[in-house]
């Protein structure tokens, strides 16, 4: 009975006041409680797909960033310098030679060698988010060693201060 009495009393002043009382709930949600206030959250940025790298490459077994891999990094430094509400997930991946522990772990150093650059060019660590997926996710299947060069990378998501993707521009109108 007691329970019943818990549950209909605020759906009661709910349903008399038109609002939620913030006696019924035990909270203080100021002008927010009668829904008189709206707030409209700030129209996303979009980014120019050519300004945001989606991924840098590494050599077979290596996870050591090359020169041209470094300057792509820059680029989503800025970015994320000039952004600070932005985030970024870092998902390092391998290919499919070796075995799956070895790969997850070698994914993993390529994810955290892109952020410890990240980190080196201002970045706050907390603004990063660094996985692996090892040789799950492969965008080809090859015993090629060259050809599995994508798979041997470390993607770039950029993430807004909710953790969701940034949009990213991919028109054509260059």
């Amino acid at each position: 009975m007691r329970f019943i009495a818990k549950v209909t009393l605020p759906i009661l002043l709910v349903m008399l006041h038109g609002c939620v009382s913030d006696r019924a709930i035990y909270a203080d949600y100021g002008d927010l409680a009668c829904g008189t206030t709206v707030i409209e959250a700030p129209a996303p940025a979009i980014i120019p797909s050519d300004q945001w790298p989606v991924a840098v490459y590494f050599d077979f077994d290596k996870h050591d960033l090359q020169m041209s891999e470094q300057s792509q990094l820059d680029l989503a430094s800025k970015i994320l310098s000039d952004n600070p509400r932005y985030r970024v997930a870092v998902i390092g991946s391998a290919d499919s030679m070796g075995g799956a522990k070895y790969n997850d772990k070698l994914a993993l150093k390529r994810a955290k060698v892109v952020a410890d650059y990240f980190f080196s060019k201002g970045i706050d660590r907390s603004r990063m988010v660094t996985l692996s997926s090892g040789s799950r996710e492969q965008f080809i299947v090859s015993k090629d060693r060259e050809v599995n060069r994508v798979n041997r990378r470390a993607q770039l998501i950029l993430l807004g201060a909710n953790y969701n993707p940034v949009s990213l521009d991919f028109s054509a109108s260059k």
